[in-house]
């Protein structure tokens, strides 16, 4: 039931009925799906012959609103929604297919672009070069299957970079050339989705983000494509806008909605978008008046306490208000039983160590912090027990949830390990590998998940014809949980059975891998530098000093003051893929951990805060070492935000407060007492926790 006041259901059918595009924006809890099932029934009370199509992001919302919207209307993902439109024009497709695998030419950057500061330049220069290097690299080995030399280091870079940015562009243009050669050699019939997150170039198919290209990039280049989607569908409706690639969202409003009048229609909220990958904010559209905004400011969600602490860290404008919901027998909730409470429990950081050597007291300082940090939340989650965490990962969540031993070797190699983690593990196909595993334990008696299981694996060539074939299948699946498997020992026996077929990013990934072992196994340098830090020597200060006193055959103070970064870096590397690949890391971490990414279990994260509401929640507003993304404490002020870290930053922040249903206690070790003095006002309660 809506707000008397506002109906967005009757403006939006409307907007349909009058041929216009719209975005209705809701925050958290205002019911936005509910909403998009309503418009559907309204304009098709009005019209029965409108051809509607609703798009969401994954099969679980796709099957949710197709199972709340009886009419006769297509529901899909985008994935599919945007397959079945390309995958008649092989042709075009095998036209537009080159762009996934061409690299673009290498720009330097000067002086300028780095206010003046040289220095500065030169470190960063070198950076973006070795990384546009990396990625020639991975390219060459999958498309010519040819390893390039390695990369220049910083210290000859410096000396003539013009000169090696010249000769990296001549390799990526020679690289192109050969790729667009080789796929027009292609017939078109073999250019097809391989429904996986990875494209493959030798065997030419696109995955997920590819799809997404190619379909904006026919819709481009090919008008002819947009008319034919039109005639298709009176209007398109997109479930969360926000996480929808962005040009997704301009190929349709900007090929569809003209001159064929396609109505677009965005339910979503830009406050909740927190993912690099989506669209965010479509108020560009609403500027230029190619759709209308339609504000929907109800909260049948949360307590009026949660909402009020929330609605302080929006930016757009919105105040939610507390909605009453319609219970089952037909009566309003009152509005006293959505009463709650907020409140902040802090303590203070313990005084930092100054020993002089700054880089052990960093490290140091940070160790003390964390561990006060643990401590705090821990005595605060005794005072309050049933609450669920909300946090990003960490080390202690990751053992208590079963996979810590996968969460320390991505944290010992980077600074944003759960992020790595998602990415490295879907690359390597443990993520296809999981799903199967998923889907098998569904069953009996799910049969969405039986059909989606045997399609997926008729697709991968596996064949399904006879009840044996059943039988076998269900004894490869059990076996993933049944046997002591290590994660990758998993992949292995899955590319055997014929489950999954190796990608060519795993490939690369591979060979990429084993490239760096066989030349650090042959290079003298690395393993005197590798024996010196197994003995105790870790920075370049204390190397540097040992050096000095006791120079090695193979190393000198020279090579370390110049080859440090490098060195310390190939030696992560060694020690992340070899401790990756290991039979001491079992596959139960990895089903571990993505089952964590897909439910609290007790505990939630930051970044996985979207969703169905909790009753009471724990949040610890800490950043846990994502210090260039994120600033909690520039959240709590008048101040409008002014850079993009400090939009994310409340954006998060109401996120995570705003799934809270009725008690949110948020914890916060305060860095001094001005900090204290800051953030304190914002809650009806704050209380030191000693």
């Amino acid at each position: 039931m809506d707000s008397p006041k506002l109906n967005p259901v009757d403006r939006i059918a409307e907007l349909v009925l009058g041929g216009e595009s719209f975005l209705l924006q809701g925050g958290a809890g205002s019911g936005k799906t509910e909403s998009l099932k309503r418009v559907v029934q309204k304009v098709l009370s009005v019209d029965q012959k409108l051809k509607i199509a609703c798009i969401t992001h994954t099969n679980k919302a796709a099957d949710e609103i197709a199972d709340r919207i009886s009419a006769d209307i297509k529901v899909s993902t985008i994935h599919s929604f945007l397959g079945e439109i390309i995958s008649p024009f092989k042709r075009n497709i095998q036209h537009v297919f080159p762009t996934l695998f061409e690299l673009p030419l290498f720009v330097g950057l000067g002086d300028e672009h780095y206010g003046g500061d040289e220095k500065l330049r030169k470190s960063e220069e070198h950076r973006r070069y070795k990384k546009a290097y990396g990625k020639l690299e991975n390219r060459r080995q999958t498309v010519l299957g040819e390893l390039t030399p390695k990369v220049t280091g910083k210290r000859e870079y410096d000396k003539e970079p013009g000169a090696y940015i010249t000769q990296m562009n001549e390799l990526i243009c020679e690289l192109n050339q050969e790729i667009r050669a080789k796929l027009t050699a292609r017939n078109p019939d073999e250019f097809v989705y391989n429904e996986t997150k990875f494209d493959n170039f030798n065997e030419p198919s696109f995955g997920h983000d590819g799809l997404i290209a190619i379909a904006c990039k026919m819709l481009d280049e090919f008008p002819i494509l947009g008319k034919i989607v039109s005639d298709r569908h009176d209007c398109i409706f997109i479930d969360e806008y926000q996480d929808t690639n962005a040009d997704v969202i301009r190929v349709l409003l900007r090929c569809l909605s003209k001159p064929s009048r396609t109505i677009i229609g965005l339910f979503g909220d830009s406050e909740q978008a927190i993912y690099s990958d989506g669209i965010g904010s479509a108020q560009e559209y609403i500027d230029a008046k190619e759709i209308i905004l339609v504000e929907k400011d109800d909260n049948y969600r949360c307590s009026q306490q949660v909402i009020t602490f929330a609605n302080q860290f929006r930016t757009d404008g919105l105040k939610q208000e507390v909605a009453l919901k319609t219970l089952d027998d037909g009566t309003i909730e009152s509005r006293e039983s959505r009463d709650g409470s907020v409140k902040l429990l802090y303590d203070f950081a313990p005084e930092k160590v100054d020993t002089g050597d700054k880089p052990l007291d960093r490290k140091a300082n940070a160790a003390l912090f964390r561990e006060a940090l643990d401590a705090l939340v821990e005595r605060v989650s005794q005072d309050f027990p049933g609450y669920v965490q909300l946090k990003l990962t960490n080390k202690s969540i990751a053992n208590d949830v079963g996979f810590g031993r996968l969460y320390q070797i991505f944290d010992n190699r980077y600074s944003e390990p759960r992020e790595r983690m998602r990415k490295t593990l879907d690359r390597l196909q443990l993520d296809e590998i999981v799903d199967l595993t998923t889907l098998h334990q569904s069953l009996p008696g799910d049969r969405r998940s039986y059909n989606r299981l045997i399609t997926t694996l008729r697709k991968r060539g596996f064949s399904i014809s006879s009840v044996s074939d059943k039988a076998k299948l269900d004894e490869m699946l059990r076996s993933f949980t049944a046997e002591d498997l290590s994660a990758y020992k998993a992949v292995e026996f899955a590319a055997k059975a014929g489950l999954i077929r190796i990608s060519e990013s795993h490939a690369a990934f591979l060979a990429r891998r084993n490239d760096l072992l066989a030349r650090l196994k042959d290079d003298p340098v690395f393993a005197a530098f590798e024996a010196l830090h197994a003995s105790g020597y870790r920075t370049k200060a204390q190397m540097l000093k040992e050096l000095g006193a006791a120079p090695r055959e193979s190393l000198n103070a020279d090579l370390v003051e110049s080859e440090y970064e490098d060195r310390a870096n190939e030696l992560k590397q060694k020690i992340f893929f070899t401790a990756l690949f290991a039979d001491e890391l079992p596959f139960n971490e990895v089903l571990s951990f993505y089952d964590y990414e897909e439910n609290d279990g007790g505990f939630a994260t930051m970044h996985k805060t979207k969703g169905t509401g909790i009753d009471n929640v724990l949040l610890v507003i800490d950043e846990y070492g994502w210090t260039t993304e994120y600033d909690f404490v520039n959240c709590f002020t008048a101040d409008p935000p002014d850079t993009k870290r400090d939009v994310a930053s409340r954006k998060l922040l109401y996120v995570a407060a705003s799934r809270t249903k009725k008690n949110l206690v948020c914890v916060r070790l305060m860095n001094d007492q001005a900090e204290m003095e800051r953030i304190s006002p914002y809650f009806p309660e704050a209380v030191q926790v000693h």
